[in-house]
């Protein structure tokens, strides 16, 4: 049998495009990332900024004007995309809109993908073997939650992608690296401003890195001349949009950080089965064994690491909604995920044996097991459950959302409806819990299914099987060149 020589990471980054691209649900699942698709609307067609008034989602101007309250990075990304097919669907109105709508639920696979093209380069700079770089890779793509929000109308795969470049082009320090963490960084904090706490760690690494003071000061400037034309546009918009170059859309909402809150919220955050990192992604557990020897061999970049993901965590925590409103898992964590996984390619140094990597496949697996649920089901289905069709009584002994899911999942496979009894919800009593009005929550939660009741007659819902086989043959390539890797 001819052995393979190609770097298994290429493969990973086969399996996960193709599994991600079948993944995604075909329409803008949140409320959230609609509003900026309704401002790239209005910029494309009418040359504004201003959209309809919707409470909590968008905040009044001088004149009453309405503006979407969300950051302007997910708007610039949206644009081109918007401005194409209104191009090409002149004159369409809502169908211009449906089909925005299904092209901007594959967004945030590039930058998921980046992330991961990102957390290799990191692994390769730090000398981890191919194997163990090849299943941390793999953990991270599909063992983790970077699976659901690659499909997902959330801007979080869009800021872990430009987090991690971020971290990266720090770490490689050469100044083309340092001018695109600048711009990563820049758009990130276009996307969301809080990141703008996260500059002074970023900083602080930096100009302490072994150099020339005259070094240390030019790639400083590099960093963050970006983010300083960023802030200037930003400090305009708001200007523009609200009278105040400091009034960002929020309101009184931008301080609402309550520190105190953070002793009951911060163990929800890592353990409970609604909003727990470490339920929704077990592999990571492995990264906390790989600490030492990370902080041993790399002191300035373990610490970089754990300061970033120690101030994403207590961010998070204090925040009004730390549970990140209806999301899946703990959303406002998902950017920092790769940093929490990068210790365990450490592991290789201490357990240099079959057991060890044994372990890992099959941590490895089991996350990737985890995650079904939340890629197959609509999270929202399970909020609106809960919320809208149970009493009071019936809420207090509803099960998590994990566990939630696994109970829609199994329905929907074996029943193939959308009629639940309460008891098999497993809550008190057996009325009956109807959804079948909903159509966006029929069948599996995948673009396939969304898309097969406008193509009568055809096996699109079964395209998903292609994509399955397809990242069949690259798991089997991807054993084999693992088998010849040192």
């Amino acid at each position: 049998m001819k052995k393979s020589n190609r770097n298994p990471a290429w493969y990973i980054f086969s399996i996960c495009l193709v599994v991600y691209i079948f993944s995604v649900k075909g329409y803008l699942e949140i409320p959230d990332s609609f509003y900026s698709l309704e401002t790239a609307q209005a910029i494309a067609t009418q040359g504004h900024l201003q959209i309809p008034y919707s409470a909590s989602y968008t905040s009044q101007g001088p004149g009453s004007r309405s503006y979407s309250k969300y950051g302007f990075g997910l708007v610039l990304y949206y644009l081109p995309v918007v401005a194409a097919v209104e191009a090409v669907v002149k004159g369409s109105g809502g169908g211009a809109a449906l089909f925005d709508g299904f092209l901007l639920s594959f967004a945030n696979i590039p930058f998921v993908i980046l992330a991961l093209l990102v957390f290799d380069k990191l692994l390769r700079r730090f000398e981890v073997p191919r194997v163990f770089a090849a299943i941390c890779l793999l953990g991270l793509g599909l063992g983790t939650l970077a699976w659901r929000y690659a499909c997902y109308g959330f801007s979080e795969g869009m800021q872990m992608g430009l987090l991690l470049l971020t971290v990266y082009a720090l770490i490689r320090r050469t100044p083309r690296a340092i001018i695109a963490g600048g711009l990563a960084f820049a758009w990130l904090f276009l996307v969301k401003q809080v990141y703008v706490a996260y500059l002074p760690v970023l900083l602080v690494y930096l100009i302490t890195r072994p150099e020339e003071l005259r070094g240390r000061i030019r790639k400083t400037a590099l960093f963050l001349f970006p983010l300083l034309l960023a802030g200037g546009f930003d400090l305009w918009l708001n200007f523009v949009r609200f009278g105040s170059p400091f009034e960002s859309g929020y309101g009184n909402e931008a301080s609402e950080f309550y520190p105190a809150q953070m002793w009951r919220t911060l163990p929800l955050l890592l353990g409970s089965l609604d909003k727990g990192l470490l339920i929704y992604c077990p592999i990571l557990v492995l990264g906390f064994f790989g600490w030492r020897a990370f902080a041993r061999q790399h002191r300035a970049e373990a610490a970089l690491c754990c300061a970033l993901i120690a101030e994403n965590l207590l961010i998070a925590a204090a925040w009004h909604s730390w549970e990140g409103g209806w999301s899946w898992g703990p959303r406002l964590l998902v950017p920092a995920i790769p940093l929490w996984l990068l210790p365990a390619a450490f592991l290789y140094e201490r357990w240099q044996s079959r057991k060890l990597r044994w372990a890992i496949a099959t941590a490895v697996i089991v996350s990737a097991v985890t995650q079904i649920p939340g890629v197959l089901v609509s999270d929202r289905e399970i909020h609106i459950i809960r919320q809208g069709l149970l009493t009071p009584s019936e809420q207090a002994s509803a099960p998590s959302d994990y566990v939630a899911a696994w109970i829609l999942l199994k329905h929907k496979l074996v029943d193939r409806n959308e009629i639940y009894r309460t008891s098999e919800l497993r809550v008190p009593g057996d009325r009956e819990v109807n959804l079948s009005q909903e159509p966006m929550f029929a069948g599996l939660n995948l673009w396939t299914e969304r898309i097969a009741p406008f193509l009568k007659g055809s096996y699109v819902q079964w395209y998903p099987i292609l994509g399955l086989l397809l990242a069949g043959y690259w798991a089997f390539q991807l054993i084999r060149s693992l088998r010849t890797a040192p």
